[in-house]
């Protein structure tokens, strides 16, 4: 019999419905848990993270060329004199110990508060503090200075963690290796700035002579730094978008129930059902795996080691060409420093892709650390060419560049790869707490290792240790490597696991696709599918009205069955239908 088109028992109208959409691999769903549009990684979000890493990199290594000479000038000392290597060692941990403790409450404040906040803040205390630290005159202001510098830029993990929001399994080893790049160019800019805009009424004395930066030499390559971290404010507070989804913010929900229970005649029981019910849903895991654990172990290991070797470097270097060093000022380390930046950006752009595309996150990682060891442990090769007598002026530093080529490259493919690796293995924890986490302990490794070995530096080159300088920078090489190897089982597991989940997503999102191009109900039938059951069933329904036809009731039992197929039908959500 004739139906109408908006009937629900209409067996074509039920199943019309088509599946979901199929998600395509490795791409994020448009909404979070609460129906909120999830943001997606663009072109303008990774300009400014970006920016912002490139600020926190600058902010670190600004100092790294003149720091001996600074520290040697408010003391009165010698730079070769192992009083200056304690407390610059102290004055270069200083920054990463103040992480330390601001990295985690920088995370709680992001997941409270929002991602964008906390940058913003953190890029307004980067503009103000390094003007203290270029004013200051002697070494308690100075490190105070620092200290507020290590503060507002404990920050960094959270544009790590709006990142890691906003990238997938396809994207995220080029979006880290970005950040990463970043950092380098940070490494270009912070010693071009420490090196050559020191003592500035020196080189011009007609424009900054009887000026502020004859009285305060390093202000000058610090105010600079201050003016880009004003213009990276000005362009976050334009343009950063916040990631944390407006369902997570937990203020304003906690708000509404104290205002819910405090309302005055108010039911106890029913607001606190109520209040119950305006609670955010925990959907992460507030215990991290211990595979999480290890990959932390031992990104903190590379990290100290990479901080280290660096500051290892700047002191042998500056050392005299009897006690084995190289005899260079701030500017001349800053020259090598530079080539070293420059050999990142050419790997970022041309090797590190390719290679993380044909090899995986986990070879590139443990191969690139394996060279990164290499090159610093011959470092002592290196040494040969001090002599200028026998291999003239330019060979040191053609010697020194390509080292710093070499290692600068090799951290660069080792970073960005560790932190895709955790990225990756936080899939259900809170990503904002998990990267203050990270960047706080890294930066207690960074904040202790270059103290201990300087000091231990600063022991192992007195006089009748011919050899010891050396001694420091193997030892350190050694440990971080154990560490590493240690932790190498975590970082293959990690990887499986994640490939897995990748390959997973997508035989999920195939069978949607293939279920979606068929037309199908709820289960997966093919509409063409249904109508067939569907017609089998009206005819079982006429041969039951027609054998009922001989008795007094035999209408009412016809209409009784059809009725009860068409509701069984539509309750059935799209199933099979039931007779």
């Amino acid at each position: 019999e004739p139906r109408a088109s908006g009937d629900r028992t209409d067996p074509i109208h039920v199943c019309s419905r088509s599946a979901p959409a199929a998600r395509m691999p490795g791409s994020r769903q448009d909404v979070d848990g609460g129906g909120t549009p999830r943001p997606r990684l663009t072109n303008r979000a990774l300009f400014v993270l970006a920016a912002i890493n490139l600020i926190d990199c600058i902010n670190g290594n600004l100092l790294t060329p003149y720091v001996d000479e600074m520290v040697s000038d408010f003391m009165g000392l010698a730079p070769e004199d192992p009083r200056v290597a304690d407390v610059v060692g102290l004055f270069v941990g200083l920054y990463s110990i103040c992480e330390v403790f601001c990295c985690v409450l920088w995370g709680a404040f992001a997941d409270r508060y929002g991602r964008r906040p906390a940058l913003l803040i953190g890029l307004a205390g980067s503009a103000v503090a390094p003007i203290i630290f270029g004013l200051g005159k002697s070494l308690p202001v100075v490190f105070v200075a620092r200290a507020l510098d290590g503060i507002f830029c404990g920050n960094v993990g959270v544009a790590q963690t709006c990142l890691g929001e906003l990238v997938d399994e396809t994207n995220e080893a080029w979006a880290f290796g970005m950040l990463a790049l970043s950092f380098s160019l940070g490494l270009v800019i912070g010693p071009l700035l420490g090196g050559q805009l020191v003592h500035p009424a020196s080189f011009a004395p007609s424009v900054f002579g009887g000026t502020v930066f004859e009285t305060s030499p390093y202000l000058l390559p610090n105010l600079t730094y201050a003016l880009f971290a004003a213009i990276v404010w000005v362009i976050g507070a334009l343009f950063l978008e916040e990631t944390l989804p407006q369902s997570a913010c937990r203020h304003d929900s906690t708000d509404q129930d104290e205002r819910l229970l405090q309302w005055p005649g108010a039911n106890s029981e029913e607001a606190e059902k109520k209040q119950s019910l305006r609670r955010p849903i925990a959907t992460s895991s507030r215990c991290l795996p211990v595979n999480l654990i290890v990959l932390i172990v031992t990104y903190c290991a590379m990290s100290g080691c990479f901080v280290a070797t660096s500051q290892l470097f700047v002191l042998m270097v500056s050392f005299s060409v009897k006690r084995g060093g190289f005899g260079f000022g701030p500017a001349q380390i800053g020259f090598v420093l530079d080539s070293g930046a420059i050999g990142q950006i050419f790997t970022q752009v041309f090797v590190y892709p390719q290679l993380c595309e044909n090899y995986g996150l986990y070879r590139v990682c443990l191969v690139s650390w394996l060279i990164f060891v290499t090159v610093w442990g011959i470092f002592p090769l290196y040494a040969l060419f001090a002599d200028t007598s026998r291999f003239g002026d330019s060979w040191r530093y053609v010697v020194l560049s390509f080292q710093q080529v070499l290692s600068s490259s090799t951290a660069l493919m080792v970073f960005p790869s560790m932190f895709a690796l955790i990225n990756r293995g936080s899939h259900d924890v809170d990503k904002g707490t998990l990267y203050g986490i990270v960047n706080s302990v890294g930066a207690m490794t960074r904040g202790l290792y270059p103290p201990l070995f300087s000091m231990f530096l600063g022991w192992a080159s007195q006089p009748g240790r011919p050899d010891g300088m050396y001694l420091p920078l193997h030892t350190l090489l050694l440990s971080s490597t154990a560490v590493v190897v240690g932790g190498s089982r975590s970082l293959r597991e990690v990887s499986r696991l994640a490939v897995q989940r990748e390959e997973s997503a997508a035989s999920q999102a195939v069978d949607l696709s293939e279920a979606n191009t068929y037309g199908t109900c709820g289960n997966g039938l093919s509409l063409a599918h249904a109508a067939s059951t569907a017609t089998d069933i009206e005819a079982s329904a006429a041969s039951t009205a027609l054998a009922a036809l001989s008795s007094p009731e035999g209408a009412v039992t016809h209409r009784s069955t059809t009725n009860r197929t068409r509701l069984q039908w539509d309750s059935s959500d799209g199933s099979v239908p039931r007779t």
